[in-house]
Order: C-alpha cells, then structure tokens, then sequence
C-alpha cells in the first residue's frame, strides 16, 4: 500500500467511533491529524468492531424474539435499532409489530 500512516487495532476505532473515553478519542484525532496517508485496517479489527457495536443490540432483540416468537428475529432488531439510536417510533404496517414492541408505530 502506497502512502500508509500504520494500522489502528479495533480499540482505537472504536473510541473514535463512540468518543466513550475523551481522552483516548482526543489521542486518536490527533493521530489522524498527524499522520499522513491511509491506515490499514486489519479484517479481524472490523468483526471486533461490528461486534461490539452491535452486541447491545443483538442481546436486546433476542430477547424480543424468545418472548414475541411470532415476531421475525429481522422485526425484532429493527425495532430495538431504532430504539437504541433515538429514532422512535418504527413506521411499520405490521400491527403485530407495533402490538408486540414498545419501539413501533403503525402507518395509517
């Protein structure tokens, strides 16, 4: 790879990603500001990350799913996405969504 600054491991994305430590974050910005050129990102660093960000939510749906198991498992994480990212209610022409989660609304 032509013109690359290094490769940042999973924890450095992720606290630039999330800003949940400030001062890792701030360290991390500046890396970026300082370096010049590309940094790689190793495939396993990606399935961390993806992991981590998604865990609180496949951990929420699932347990949607075990108690609404007519509710679709694809349903249950739409519903439990939109509640975790502040961006209620679900639009949904599924009554049964919208009967079964606190997170949807039915489109009239």
């Amino acid at each position: 790879m032509a013109n690359v600054a290094g490769s940042l491991d999973a924890n450095a994305l992720l606290r630039l990603l999330l800003n949940d430590v400030p001062e890792q974050y701030a360290k991390v910005l500046r890396l970026f500001k300082e370096r010049d050129g590309r940094f790689a990102l190793a495939d396993a660093a990606v399935i961390k990350v993806v992991f981590v960000l998604c865990r609180a939510l496949f951990r929420k749906s699932l347990l949607i799913f075990v108690k609404h198991p007519t509710l679709s498992f694809e349903d249950c994480c739409l519903s439990v996405y939109a509640e975790l990212n502040d961006a209620e209610p679900l639009w949904t022409f599924d009554k049964k969504l919208v009967n079964q989660t606190t997170s949807a609304g039915l489109v009239d």
